[in-house]
This record gives structure tokens, C-alpha cells and sequence, in this order.
């Protein structure tokens, strides 16, 4: 699979930036699924280590990056969710699809840990779409 960051802005100045560097390096922007979203850090190493899951409509993908785990949430509406869990279930870094978006990503957990898996939800579906552990 293709190593890349998707973390995502809305801050505007930042996803003319984006666009350019990712342009320049062949990734696609995060600026295409949400107005004014682009990528934090594009030069950051990342990998998608197990494939994405659905939840409802949405898909829900895990990533390493070299400067953590997070999990993103795509062609997602307003509300619905997206998290990151460890072994032992624990909930964290959990965040929501903010306003105007299709997209978002939890927080980073870090590079070391249990193992890792991302979960999303579909509020309008109710479904809930976990992927694998790394």
C-alpha cells in the first residue's frame, strides 16, 4: 500500500502548503475529501500495516507513522467517530468528524505499546467497524 500521511487541518494558509507538497511528491491531499483540510506533517513515513474495514458507509484505516498509530475515518459524514484501542480495549484518542468534513483522524498513541487497532462509527447506521490488530 502507498506510505502516506493523511492527518488532516482546517486550517486554510496550510492546505495551500499541503497541496503544493503533496502535489510536488505525488500523494494525494486530504484537501480533496474535506474543504480546507490538509496534510500535518506529508514528510512524516507512514504505512498501512492491515486493510481498512467499513463501518456503514465509511472506512475506517489504522496507519504507523513515524511518529505514532492513528486511525482516519473516509467518506464519513459529520459526527461520526473515530478512535484507536489497544489490547486490553481501552478507548483513546478518540475524535469526531468535525462540521463540513468527510474525513478525520484520532489522535497519535505513539510508536511503542500493545498492539493497535482503529475503530470508527457510522452514527446514522449505528455501525461500528474495527480493523485488525498490528
Amino acid at each position: 500500500m502507498r506510505d502516506t500521511r493523511k492527518r488532516l487541518s482546517t486550517t486554510g494558509s496550510l492546505a495551500v502548503v499541503g497541496a503544493v507538497v503533496a502535489s510536488l511528491f505525488g500523494i494525494a491531499s486530504a484537501a480533496s475529501a474535506a474543504p480546507g483540510a490538509t496534510p500535518v506533517d506529508p514528510f512524516a513515513a507512514c504505512s498501512q500495516p492491515v486493510n481498512p474495514v467499513h463501518a456503514g458507509a465509511a472506512l475506517v484505516h489504522l496507519f504507523s507513522c513515524s511518529d505514532g498509530w492513528h486511525g482516519q475515518i473516509t467518506g464519513a459524514t459529520p459526527g461520526d467517530e473515530i478512535w484507536v484501542t489497544n489490547a486490553s480495549g481501552r478507548v483513546t484518542a478518540w475524535r469526531t468528524v468535525p462540521l463540513g468534513a468527510t474525513s478525520a483522524n484520532s489522535g497519535s498513541v505513539g510508536t511503542f505499546g500493545s498492539p493497535w487497532r482503529a475503530c470508527g462509527k457510522d452514527i446514522s447506521a449505528g455501525a461500528i467497524g474495527c480493523t485488525a490488530y498490528n
